[in-house]
């Protein structure tokens, strides 16, 4: 699937965000360079903010329905989320939810919380997932072509396969 440019940061972002609750200001900082969030430095402090952050973004991908669209919507509530039509940088102009001058924890609180939004009001709210691997707590954006993915890796589909096969295995082996 497709996404734009914009929603697929904000989307992916907080997948991000919720699978690395301890991650560095720089590793943050990284992270937010390479889906081009403006201004993207931060210190300890921001990336403190941002794991607290988390643990809201996490309920988009665990439920469904109106469960989560309350839930993204009282993020936006939370990030005071107010779109602008900005410039910078010599792009043209596009759509931030928060002023260029905000900090760095208020833009991706604002960003993060508005690309959630932005699938779900796009109908596909059911490409917010995460793992069904029993133990795993990773989250994803499913960006497959049919919008199936349940697993957040091969390695845990395929954890869960063998554990089904050898189950199959040993009721049958017990049924004989």
């Amino acid at each position: 699937m497709q996404f734009n440019t914009y929603t697929a940061a904000g989307a992916l972002v907080a997948a991000e965000l919720v699978n690395e609750p301890s991650a560095s200001a720089a590793w943050l900082s990284i992270l937010l360079e390479r889906y081009k969030v403006h201004r993207p430095s931060m210190d300890q402090a921001a990336a403190a903010e941002l794991h607290r952050w988390a643990d809201g973004l996490r309920l988009a991908f665990e439920t469904t329905g109106t469960e989560q669209a309350a839930a993204v919507d009282a993020l936006f509530v939370a990030a005071d989320c107010r779109p602008r039509l900005v410039t910078h940088d010599g792009l043209p102009y596009h759509l931030h939810y928060a002023p260029l001058d905000a900090n760095v924890t208020t833009r991706v609180k604002a960003l993060t919380t508005a690309g959630l939004a932005q699938l779900i009001a796009d109908g596909a709210a059911g490409r917010l997932g995460s793992c069904r691997r029993e133990g795993c707590a990773v989250v994803f954006v499913d960006t497959s072509r049919n919008g199936r993915r349940t697993f957040c890796s091969v390695r845990c589909a395929n954890a869960v396969n063998v554990q089904r096969h050898r189950a199959r295995r040993r009721y049958g082996e017990a049924h004989r």
